[in-house]
């Protein structure tokens, strides 16, 4: 039954005159009661933040007079999360003190981990001064390919095969000067080779097919020398690897005298063997190693 009372009111929404039945009517229409619903909830979510923020104000002022913090008050204080802390304790970057089940940090400690920490700005000096200084330890692939006259293929196999140290700025690669020196150094030429055994002598003098010849020269590791597109072989270090050297030019020792006379493990020993290229005869299942080449290697002659 509906109410005979009519009561002119002005709406608390829009302002506006309207006659309402019954005393508690408030708004004028239902659209003026959404928007002052909305209002109203826009305005309590606006003061719980607020009284968020004050408390967290509060409670940071509170951990700053303390000596000692529980990991959440260490985590509000830092304003990381909770997790952060403990996975730092894990970590033993931050010290903690155990009493039964409470765990405390020294806030003197937190601190002190931020004692190391140096403008931004002496940083990126300091680390654009050691990268400028360190490049000068450092050959480009065109300084390579200048000094030792190598392609960028056997550049890449040689770095992959030896680990050698490299860096990338500005997406140039550079590497270091001294393994580069070390290993290219070995692999140079041997002056004391003046004679030379090329593919079609090899095939003519012992009936070889190419691939014997690589396996052998691979094997054994004979060095050659590229002239042009054509390889050339160690005459010397082939007969020697074929058993037609004449013995009173070469003597020969085995592994096991090697590693006795200059006190080495048998992968050091082969470690230089492979490195500069020392000859290999193999006898039956057993190999010697040429006693010239490892006196030299080992005992050099040094003039004064």
């Amino acid at each position: 039954m509906s109410s005979n009372i009519k009561i002119e009111r002005i709406c608390e929404w829009c302002g506006s005159k309207f006659t309402a039945q019954t005393t508690v009517t408030r708004f004028c229409s239902k659209r003026c009661a959404e928007h002052s619903y909305k209002e109203r909830m826009r305005q309590k979510k606006i003061a719980l933040s607020n009284a968020e923020t004050g408390q967290c104000g509060n409670s940071t002022n509170r951990w700053k007079d303390k000596d000692y913090l529980t990991p959440t008050q260490a985590a509000e204080l830092l304003g990381i999360g909770r997790m952060s802390i403990y996975r730092y304790i894990r970590n033993g970057k931050i010290k903690v003190v155990r009493f039964d089940r409470k765990t405390l940090i020294s806030k003197t400690d937190l601190m002190a981990m931020f004692n190391f920490l140096e403008p931004k700005e002496t940083r990126v000096a300091e680390a654009t001064e050691k990268k400028s200084k360190s490049l000068a330890d450092f050959y480009t692939r065109a300084e390579i390919r200048e000094k030792f006259g190598v392609k960028d293929s056997w550049i890449y196999k040689v770095v992959a095969e030896n680990n050698v140290p490299k860096t990338i700025l500005r997406s140039k690669a550079y590497f270091s000067k001294s393994h580069i020196d070390r290993i290219f150094s070995a692999k140079k030429e041997n002056p004391e080779i003046s004679e030379w055994y090329s593919v079609e002598d090899i095939q003519e003098k012992y009936g070889m097919t190419l691939s014997a010849i690589y396996s052998l020269v691979s094997k054994i590791g004979i060095p050659k020398r590229k002239d042009g597109c054509k390889v050339y072989y160690s005459k010397y270090h082939f007969d020697v690897a074929k058993g037609t050297a004449s013995k009173e030019d070469v003597e020969f020792i085995s592994v096991a005298d090697v590693m006795e006379k200059y006190s080495l493990t048998r992968d050091q020993l082969y470690h230089y063997v492979k490195t500069y290229k020392i000859t290999k005869l193999r006898c039956g299942k057993y190999v010697k190693l040429n006693a010239k080449e490892l006196e030299a290697l080992f005992n050099p002659q040094i003039e004064l």
